[in-house]
């Protein structure tokens, strides 16, 4: 009986670690989106007012979330909290660097 468990845990183990890949490189593929968004918005939320940066992670956050579908967990797993907010900020602080006078 042991062996026939142990055999049947030893060949569902590949199949859940492929699963996982397809679902890393689904979450990979989901923020990357994000990060392109940002980068094609964040001229006009800084055009739009914003004074903190805050307001403008929630301002490109409205504008470039993920449908909830696209991070369904059978699809993308288990989303890591604030992985997309971490994304925004750290795309909209880039493009403040960069365009700070110098």
């Amino acid at each position: 009986m042991r062996a026939a468990i142990t055999l049947m845990l030893l060949s569902s183990i590949p199949w859940s670690v492929a699963a996982q890949t397809v679902q890393d490189d689904k979450l990979r593929q989901v923020v990357a989106d994000l990060k392109a968004c940002v980068r094609t918005q964040a001229l006009t939320a800084r055009a739009s007012g914003i004074q903190t940066s805050d307001d403008a992670i929630n301002l490109l956050f409205k504008a470039c979330a993920p449908l909830p579908s696209d991070l369904a967990p059978e699809k993308v797993g288990v989303l890591p909290p604030g992985l997309l907010r971490i994304a925004i900020r750290d795309e909209w602080n880039a493009f403040i660097e960069h365009t700070r006078p110098r």
